[in-house]
């Protein structure tokens, strides 16, 4: 590992659900991750990939406190739209919408297509930045098509209109620890892990 044991890998995120799951899924095996402080500096998500973006994000923190940095940039991908709106899914349909309006935004756009377009996909790419190195990516995805109507009160985002088909249900209606074991995030954690122990 190219990070010290005891060392601290501080997350670039103002996003406190995004905060929460990141801090679950990493766990207590070092190197440690910690909450980004009170002075933490958005940065404009100005990049045309998730990777991209989860960089700016990474290295702006990392220059800013002189440590390791870890963030990620995800999206949610619909076929009623494209397969948008990606790297947009903060923003859309447009940046002061609500995570309700959004989420009304895609039902509405699948409910218009038809059930054949409600296919969906939850991306989420992790950048690890250490002073000193190359950047680590780890990248996850999950299959899942949009819900009829909003369902659970878990998560956050779009969650709740996400349909895991194996489980039957919304990621908001399917709890942390059912959540946590398929999702993109948690897949994407899990692949910097591993590159963390062979590294």
């Amino acid at each position: 590992m190219f990070l010290d044991r005891d060392a601290i890998v501080t997350v670039a995120t103002g996003n406190a659900g995004k905060l929460r799951e990141l801090l679950r899924l990493w766990g207590a095996a070092p190197p440690v991750l910690a909450a980004p402080g009170p002075s933490y500096v958005e940065v404009a998500e100005t990049g045309a990939t998730y990777e991209d973006n989860a960089l700016l994000k990474a290295v702006a923190l990392s220059e800013r406190i002189g440590a390791p940095a870890l963030a990620d940039d995800s999206g949610i991908e619909v076929e009623a739209l494209g397969w948008g709106p990606g790297v947009l899914s903060a923003r859309s349909p447009s940046p002061e919408s609500s995570w309700q309006e959004r989420n009304a935004h895609i039902i509405a756009a699948c409910d218009a297509f038809g059930d054949s377009f409600r296919r969906a996909r939850f991306v989420c790419v992790c950048a690890l930045v250490v002073p000193g190195f190359s950047p680590l990516f780890a990248r996850g995805e999950v299959e899942g098509s949009i819900a009829r109507a909003p369902a659970g009160d878990a998560g956050f985002g779009y969650d709740p209109i996400f349909v895991y088909p194996p489980f039957g249900s919304t990621f908001a209606q399917a709890g942390e620890e059912k959540k946590d074991s398929v999702s993109h995030r948690g897949r994407a954690v899990r692949a910097m892990r591993e590159l963390l122990r062979n590294g």
